[in-house]
């Protein structure tokens, strides 16, 4: 069992009695090593949403032979989200995902995120990763209705655990730390420290957990 999956482990059965220790930082790891540990646990079935050119969807399949994913991305340049792209580099950006992706047993699915969750079932999957819109409303909102996708057991996850206003709006942070303490959800984690140490593996742009009860 790796390191990682051991730690959260550990934290699950011991989980803080203060909010103000959470999230709980998990050091030296990012997310590419969560991908392993979808491995490790079994997955079979998940989901990311907001997926740009697939890297981090090629990651997934890579990590797991035989995983069904479902990639979902409008790809489209909207008001108030992503305006500083053009259409054309977005559709550059579904081409290369295409490619990258079409070795694997993944999805396409264009379209934005609240109107494709119709199409998924309360508890059919093992895992989300929420990559989308990081205004607050938005993120509040992926968290909220697509948690309900994944059975208990499996990890509501995501990307970017960083707040910012340019140059689009990003309140990862503090929609996050809304939603975890109006709902309880102890524990949950970053991964990641806030301070690199020397030799630690550390992505600018951490990304966040929790297994769901």
């Amino acid at each position: 069992m790796s390191d990682m999956l051991n730690f959260i482990n550990d934290k699950i059965a011991n989980p803080p009695e203060n909010v103000a220790d959470l999230p709980i930082e998990v050091p030296n790891c990012g997310r590419d090593d969560m991908a392993k540990m979808f491995k490790e646990l079994g997955y079979k079935t998940g989901v990311e949403i907001g997926v740009e050119g697939g890297l981090y969807s090629r990651v997934i399949c890579q990590e797991n032979p035989g995983v069904r994913l479902y990639s979902i991305d409008s790809w489209k340049a909207y008001k108030n989200y992503r305006t500083y792209v053009t259409q054309e580099k977005i559709d550059e950006y579904y081409e290369k995902a295409k490619e990258r992706l079409a070795p694997f047993d993944c999805l396409l699915i264009k379209g934005y995120s609240m109107n494709v969750i119709k199409e998924f079932k309360d508890g059919e999957l093992d895992f989300v990763f929420i990559d989308g819109n990081h205004e607050f409303e938005y993120v509040v909102q992926d968290v909220a209705f697509w948690q309900k996708k994944v059975r208990s057991g499996g990890i509501v996850s995501g990307h970017d655990y960083i707040g910012r206003n340019k140059p689009t709006a990003t309140h990862v942070i503090q929609a996050l730390n809304t939603y975890t303490q109006c709902h309880d959800v102890n524990p949950w984690f970053v991964l990641g420290r806030k301070e690199k140490r020397e030799g630690e593996i550390r992505e600018n742009s951490r990304s966040w957990m929790w297994i769901k009860p």
